[in-house]
């Protein structure tokens, strides 16, 4: 039975474990329109913000996490928000073995990490005493840290009787329960903006009690590890993460919309004007993986893809950013569709973003006209490219190499967009190509590589940074580690500390049912 007279002078509630056959049958819940408690005070949402930084702070220590204890133990904090949770992340400080042993690993090839590790507790705690001190009557040594567990997640789920039409919810894993409710009852006595329940080792905690309670009530209902949206989409993510982050765009949207702040006419107009955007709608998942020689940040998209129609970066791209010279490019990206991603986002994206008016004066400026001048100029392939001077002065040289059906027409944009935007005449170099054109600002920057001369292709660091690189329909590359080995002013400390640091990768992979984003920091 919940308890719904909590308070300071009343027994918290905390709930039993839940049963197998709970996370079988998810359901939506919502919770009942609990009327707010009246208000007093401030600090009730900033101590939940300061539970939230424990977290972020904690996190920096994950790369130079020791590995005593390799077996991840507890349950995942999905397993103790409810199924109608609309966007979520978690931070996990006890991950499974093999992250654990990967992010190491890593760590050990960064002096500046490895030897200040036994100060990241120490900086950690200065900065939460900090705020703690400032924030709330807690103090962090001995109210908040000896019962501090290492799983921490924030979610935001649905409650129309708010305002705002989600209510924040902080789930916090605890190792010492009493200490627990004897720091969150202090706070209660004092704080009307905050309600916290307990299930399975976790603290549950939101700006009031009935809604803490609408929170776990709906948590007995039904998980959001439960839920099978939520565990195809975990699925897709490749092995096991430091961190997720996970969010139905859509679910949210209409979220905002149902909460009672939603009738001002401002506020609806913008909800309505982002619910036309197709980047509301469909669902993402991001997760953050270790390896001993790279850190990836993968990001999964499930959309509503229409079969045939063309999107940004829904076809592979054409291989010229590969067929770049390796020596000559500090960085690179290339990505399919724009042409035809602008002419069908045109009138969409005017509408809902409020152009129109004054665009008029930009257009007659320019004789552009739209949106087919924009289908000439970005074409269906496109390749940015750039290259750092060699010396301590100069400017950097950038050129774009666009596959297009129209280069005459496509140049003569290019001639007409230079003088609103501040180039001189002479300052934009354009050439017709064998698929195109290519256009610098510099007459002799031509990033096509020579004859015997390494590719991008070829190079080991692109390839490392890059693995998916045959299947993408974006693709974008920096030679991080050559432009910090470039720095002449560079003291020998520095150069110890970035001498490992390679290059990093961005890719877009089309899927059926949206993109798999992945981006690589690698080492050497």
């Amino acid at each position: 039975m919940t308890h719904s007279n909590y308070g300071p002078d009343q027994p918290e509630y905390s709930a039993p474990p839940l049963p197998p056959e709970a996370f079988q049958h998810p359901d939506v819940y919502l919770p009942h329109a609990y009327p707010p408690p009246p208000r007093k005070g401030g600090h009730g949402k900033k101590i939940i913000a300061g539970l939230t930084l424990a977290a972020v702070a904690a996190g920096g220590a994950v790369a130079a996490y020791a590995y005593t204890m390799l077996a991840s133990s507890g349950i995942q904090p999905e397993r103790v928000l409810p199924a109608n949770t609309v966007a979520f992340v978690k931070l996990d400080l006890d991950p499974a073995a093999g992250q654990k042993v990967a992010a190491y690993r890593l760590s050990k090839k960064f002096p500046a990490i490895s030897k200040g590790a036994s100060d990241l507790d120490g900086a950690r705690d200065a900065i939460l005493s900090e705020f703690f001190d400032k924030q709330s009557e807690l103090d962090y040594a001995t109210e908040i840290k000896p019962w501090l567990g290492d799983r921490i997640a924030v979610a935001a789920v649905p409650n129309p009787a708010s305002e705002a039409g989600l209510d924040p919810v902080l789930a916090v894993a605890y190792t010492d329960e009493a200490k627990m409710k004897a720091a969150f009852s202090k706070v209660a006595r004092t704080e009307r903006a905050f309600g916290y329940v307990t299930i399975d080792g976790y603290a549950l905690v939101t700006d009031s009690q009935p809604h803490a309670e609408a929170v776990l009530a709906g948590v007995r209902r039904a998980t959001l590890a439960g839920a099978e949206h939520y565990r195809a989409d975990l699925k897709a993510l490749d092995g096991d993460q430091l961190a997720v982050g996970w969010a139905d765009l859509e679910a949210t949207v209409a979220a905002l919309k149902a909460g009672t702040r939603s009738g001002s006419s401002s506020r609806w107009q913008g909800l309505d004007r982002l619910d036309t955007l197709a980047a509301a709608k469909g669902r993402i998942v991001i997760g953050a993986h270790a390896s001993s020689d790279y850190l990836e940040i993968s990001a999964v998209s499930r959309q509503r893809v229409v079969s045939g129609e063309p999107r940004l970066a829904g076809k592979p791209v054409n291989g010229t950013l590969a067929r770049l010279g390796a020596v000559d490019t500090s960085a690179a990206l290339e990505v399919t569709g724009l042409g035809e991603a602008f002419k069908q986002a045109w009138a969409g994206a005017s509408t809902a973003l409020g152009l129109g008016g004054e665009l008029e004066d930009f257009l007659e400026e320019t004789g552009l006209r739209l949106p087919e001048d924009l289908v000439a100029l970005f074409g269906s392939d496109a390749t940015l490219s750039l290259r750092l001077p060699q010396g301590a002065s100069g400017d950097p040289e950038i050129a774009a190499q666009v596959t297009t059906d129209d280069a005459g027409r496509a140049m003569r944009v290019v001639d007409s967009l230079g003088r609103p935007f501040g180039f001189p005449a002479d300052s934009l170099h354009t050439r017709a190509t064998a698929d195109g054109y290519l256009v610098s600002n510099s007459a002799g920057y031509d990033p096509r590589s020579t004859a015997g001369a390494r590719t991008l292709g070829a190079d080991p660091a692109f390839q490392k940074a890059v693995p998916d690189r045959a299947d993408a329909g974006l693709i974008g590359y920096l030679n991080l580690g050559a432009i910090l080995d470039s720095d002449k002013h560079a003291s020998a400390k520095d150069k110890a500390d970035w001498k490992h640091v390679g290059a990093l990768g961005l890719s877009v992979v089309p899927t059926s049912d949206g993109s798999r984003i992945n981006f690589r920091l690698t080492t050497r």
